[in-house]
């Protein structure tokens, strides 16, 4: 069911502080080594204000009110600039393969020009900065409420992942946090609700210390909140419990919050927090220990949806979340700087990303789903994959 805003603050406001948080979003200037020397990118500036929850050190949780400054770069791109992707930074890896076997494939360099939170990308898209490709791991944000002038009307959704928790043997060295392990031991052993819901009463005693990303930003942090839901209708007793154990968490001073899950990455591996809410595909890949949350709780399943949509979080007023099933996005924004080749991108993608990321324990679609709102074009290569069943239609996308 969908939240009062009320209920968001009251998820972000209960810790023991007021701080004030300048998070900088920089864009980075890409160099040519083609014997062209490089491009220098000017820069301005738009800025959008957010609520978040966020921490200053290990040990303590404080509510701060966090504005965003989004850099846009409004110079034009040369033709000959490579592509630009921008890619949720939990997919980095993935995004990193693609472009490698794109580069082998074609000759045309792709660079990752921007790596962020789902959220934080699509704004900054929105305010301008030259883009060509964006891979989300985010429905809302490769909407057009969130891409603003550049959104296209469709967007290709082609595997899925689930949420689990991440740890590292630096991060569960304490006493408290083996005892998280130890309880998780006994649920995915026997998977019986009890045993479920001793797990999640340790991970939310505020004996350890739990990374949560920023729900502005990244939409592993509304899904990190909406878990905790789903786990208390799931472990507690039904949907008058919804929000047992994410009220235990801020009660407790448990969560600790940064602009992104992988963000929080650094900080689980110097053991500053203990367990962090991230994707499966990120935590295998990225060389983690990995909590596997059962079917109820871990947003694996599309099938599943209808209860994965009793939990919902207000990120703002206007912009209600409601989980459902994670699924990985690509898009070609309506400003691409190399249209043509952009769309080749995504056309090479859809062909091949069973072969190129079979390492990253996603869930392929097959085939692949393009969603297109009516009035927008979808580019031809895009048609022809429609066509030749490696694509099927799916509707409307916002």
């Amino acid at each position: 069911m969908v939240k009062l805003l009320e209920r968001s603050r009251s998820r972000l406001g209960k810790s023991s502080g007021i701080a004030t948080v300048a998070i900088a979003l920089v864009v980075v200037v890409i160099i040519l080594a083609a014997g062209l020397g490089y491009v220098a990118l000017t820069k301005s500036t738009a800025t959008t204000t957010a609520t978040a929850t966020a921490t200053t050190t290990a040990s303590t949780a404080t509510t701060a009110t966090a504005s965003t400054t989004i850099t846009a770069i409004t110079t034009s791109v040369p033709s000959t600039y490579p592509l630009l992707l921008y890619s949720a930074d939990s997919q980095v890896n993935e995004s990193s393969v693609l472009e490698s076997a794109f580069l082998a494939s074609t000759g045309i360099s792709v660079v990752t020009a921007e790596e962020a939170g789902s959220g934080a990308d699509a704004a900054l898209i929105a305010a301008g900065d030259p883009v060509s490709v964006f891979l989300s791991i985010s429905h809302s944000s490769v909407e057009n409420t969130s891409l603003g002038p550049e959104y296209p009307g469709w967007a290709i959704n082609f595997a899925g992942d689930q949420f689990g928790i991440a740890y590292t043997s630096t991060s569960t060295t304490t006493s408290a946090a083996q005892a998280v392990l130890t309880a998780y031991n006994t649920a995915s052993t026997s998977n019986s609700t009890l045993a479920w819901y001793d797990f999640f009463n340790n991970l939310t005693s505020g004996a350890v210390k739990v990374g949560i990303a920023n729900p502005v930003t990244d939409p592993a942090g509304w899904r990190g909140w909406c878990t905790l839901e789903l786990a208390g209708i799931a472990y507690d007793g039904g949907v008058a419990n919804e929000q047992y154990f994410a009220n235990r968490m801020l009660t407790n001073n448990a969560n600790v919050t940064g602009a992104s899950a992988a963000a929080l990455v650094p900080a689980l591996e110097t053991g500053a927090i203990n367990f962090l809410f991230y994707y499966k595909s990120a935590i295998t890949s990225g060389g983690l220990d990995y909590i596997a949350l059962a079917n109820p709780v871990n947003l694996g399943i599309p099938a599943d949806n209808p209860w994965y949509g009793q939990a919902s979080y207000a990120v703002t007023p206007t912009d209600i979340e409601t989980a459902s099933a994670i699924k990985v996005w690509i898009t070609v924004p309506a400003d691409s700087t190399n249209p043509t080749a952009s769309v080749d991108f995504v056309t090479f993608v859809i062909e091949n990303y069973k072969t190129l990321l079979s390492g990253f324990q996603l869930t392929n679609f097959t085939p692949a789903q393009l969603y297109n709102d009516t009035g927008y074009t979808v580019p031809a290569p895009i048609v022809a994959l429609l066509n030749n069943g490696t694509l099927v239609d799916e509707g409307p996308l916002s």
